[in-house]
């Protein structure tokens, strides 16, 4: 009896240590699933508080070009670093909204990882990654390709200038292709130039 009553509680020390396991794993997954939504809510909130700041700036571009064509403003205006010109002025707006809209581009390339999505090279919205065309211009969405091997032969490896070359694994695909040029060697003209 003791023998059975031993293996009993071994089947249940192991059953609740299974079920500890997967309750931990369960923990772990809700937790990154948390951390996950926490960033993207994080990202989302910067992108309006940048969004917010680009469209003050268009503003004051916008009152700078009234204030000109009115005539209020004729040759100097006082900023933060001094006396400027009015289009010197406006070429510091443009540039700061140049920079904020580069923020915003970060910003969102992020948040399309987040939500498993592609941007729309036309016209910038977001699309699904399983979209194949842009359901606001219809602009074809590329797919994202995997780097290709390195296609150069074992000869041609120490000058090969292909991003990826692994090469204990080079072939050169142009063996096959006799009449043409190999695409794995720089053409002669840009090997002179050098």
């Amino acid at each position: 009896m003791d023998k059975n009553i031993s293996k009993l509680l071994q089947n249940i020390v192991s059953t609740a240590s299974i079920a500890a396991d997967g309750a931990r794993n369960a923990m772990q997954h809700a937790g990154k699933a948390v951390a996950d939504k926490y960033d993207e809510v994080k990202l989302n909130v910067e992108l309006a508080r940048l969004e917010e700041e680009q469209e003050s700036v268009f503003s004051d571009i916008g009152r700078m070009i009234y204030l000109m064509h009115t005539g209020v403003v004729r040759e100097t205006v006082m900023s933060d670093e001094g006396e400027k010109s009015p289009n010197q002025v406006i070429d510091s707006l443009l540039v700061t909204a140049e920079q904020l809209g580069q923020e915003m581009d970060l910003i969102t390339g992020k948040l399309t990882e987040f939500r498993d999505e592609k941007i729309c090279p036309c016209c910038g919205r977001l699309c699904a990654e399983q979209d194949s065309f842009c359901s606001v211009c219809g602009t074809k969405l590329e797919e994202e390709k995997a780097a290709e091997p390195c296609a150069c032969t074992q000869e041609q490896a120490a000058e090969c200038t292909c991003a990826d070359k692994p090469e204990e694994t080079c072939t050169c695909c142009c063996e096959e292709e006799q009449d043409s040029a190999c695409c794995c060697e720089k053409p002669q003209e840009d090997a002179d130039k050098e």
